[in-house]
């Protein structure tokens, strides 16, 4: 599995753990959110040092979080041993746009095994390459969310108004599951991030 680290900047003095500028610095925003599912992240390798990533909020708001790393030429061999683990009810979460995909739509239903929800971690190019570039996703049934509202993400150009980003997606599955309170504090966690990262680019 992988972590995030900040990507070094000749431009500002960076925290080593949150990796915005020391003087919006979102460390001492601790939190730890304990749910009934787990997140995991197949995360595209390029978003590793992308400071504008939010994985990395669930990673650190959500201690059954897991990032595996995405190359297409390098298969992440631990989440591919944990895809055939039948303990967990493993959902990939991404938007049914296309006829392939619709046929693979479920909607979530709780049951005795432990659900995980995958989410593909990148800009929406890379997460529709990822999905078609890796065989080992091809069995796995698809939650398209209904969110019903537009992103606040603003950090990078978003050509469609209704993908919202990792971070969003994780608040929405923690209210799909019925963890309102889960949820909401995920999403202040989300907006005090993006606060600060505009305050740190000023």
């Amino acid at each position: 599995m992988r972590s995030f680290a900040k990507k070094p900047s000749k431009l500002i003095t960076q925290c080593q753990g949150c990796g915005l500028s020391v003087d919006h610095c979102i460390c001492n925003y601790e939190i730890s959110l304990k749910s009934i599912c787990e997140i995991w992240l197949l995360t595209h390798e390029n978003e590793f040092s992308r400071t504008t990533n939010t994985g990395r909020l669930i990673e650190k708001a959500l201690a059954s979080t897991r990032v595996f790393s995405w190359n297409r030429t390098e298969p992440p061999q631990d989440l591919i041993a944990l895809l055939q683990d039948q303990k967990y009810k493993i959902l990939l979460v991404f938007s049914d746009e296309r006829p392939s995909e619709k046929a693979r739509s479920v909607s979530f239903e709780k049951t005795e095994r432990i659900p995980v929800f995958l989410i593909l971690d990148g800009t929406w190019k890379e997460a529709r390459k990822m999905l078609r570039k890796s065989p080992y996703l091809d069995a796995l049934p698809i939650l398209s969310l209904d969110t019903h509202f537009q992103t606040t993400y603003d950090l990078r150009r978003n050509d469609d108004e209704n993908h919202i980003c990792t971070a969003e997606v994780a608040v929405s599955l923690l209210d799909l599951v019925g963890e309102k309170e889960e949820s909401r504090v995920l999403n202040q966690y989300y907006k005090c991030f993006l606060e600060s990262y505009h305050l740190s680019q000023k």
